[in-house]
């Protein structure tokens, strides 16, 4: 079901790509990525300790720079050799990871859900050069809770979860207050990590979401825009989530 790299199409990618699309996590030289190399280190240690391998992205609220986040985690966790790492676009209303890679497809996860044969493999996409299996969606009006609620998304999950345990999935998920798909998307996935806005997103917002789907399965905060580096205190959720937060530089909108 999930493609290999032998499977998938490869598409163009450079460092000037990467540059204009703001993509900095394939490159451990760029300073820009080191916010997402400290998260990556901190989603092995948590599939190390608990087997969390399959990973939600959310905000609570559209345009904090979510899929910015989504992109440059599975961009920096890539890099790791101990995993294939997958990034998934399940926001399958307002999808934009297609277009932060500028892959040219009409297929994806949408397609693949409302075909009445489905086809054995999904449509997997990579960078030239790069390690990383992209699975786009592809955006539009849609049923998107009876998708996720349906058969076939429960097989999905189902693949993702007895896929081989080198398999590293980042699921980029709708904001969680547009509707109930990130919640439905979450029944399946190991955990979950929020991503905020410095001057956006509020401390109630962040403390709903995780209210509505779990403290024991938040792997932390992304704090975006933040300009003092890493955040030291937490958004008025206890304590203990406090070192869990990260700061993200210069990110475009979702």
């Amino acid at each position: 079901m999930f493609p290999t790299r032998a499977q998938t199409d490869e598409f163009r990618w450079s460092s000037g790509h990467a540059r204009r699309q703001l993509v900095h996590g394939f490159d451990s030289r760029n300073a820009s990525s080191r916010s997402f190399n400290l998260i990556r280190s901190k989603l092995v240690s948590l599939q190390r300790d608990r087997g969390w391998r399959m990973l939600g992205v959310v905000s609570a609220t559209p345009n904090v720079g979510k899929s910015f986040v989504s992109a440059n985690v599975a961009a920096a966790m890539s890099r790791d050799p101990r995993f294939q790492t997958y990034l998934m676009d399940l926001d399958l209303r307002r999808g934009t990871i297609k277009d932060i890679f500028g892959i040219d497809t009409h297929d994806g996860v949408v397609n693949y859900l409302q075909q009445a044969e489905p086809r054995g493999v999904l449509a997997g996409f990579m960078p030239q050069g790069q390690e990383l299996i992209i699975i786009p969606s592809v955006p539009g009006p849609v049923h998107s809770a009876e998708l996720l609620a349906s058969e076939r998304a429960t097989a999905l999950f189902t693949a993702m979860r007895n896929s081989d345990e080198r398999n590293y999935f980042i699921c980029d998920l709708p904001p969680v207050f547009a509707n109930d798909d990130a919640a439905i998307i979450m029944e399946a996935l190991d955990g979950y990590m929020i991503v905020a806005q410095d001057g956006k997103t509020t401390q109630r917002e962040v403390a709903a979401t995780v209210e509505m789907l779990g403290h024991d399965r938040l792997a932390g905060v992304v704090l975006n825009k933040y300009r003092g580096g890493l955040v030291s205190e937490g958004y008025g959720i206890e304590d203990r989530y406090a070192s869990e937060y990260y700061a993200s530089r210069d990110a475009d909108e979702d």
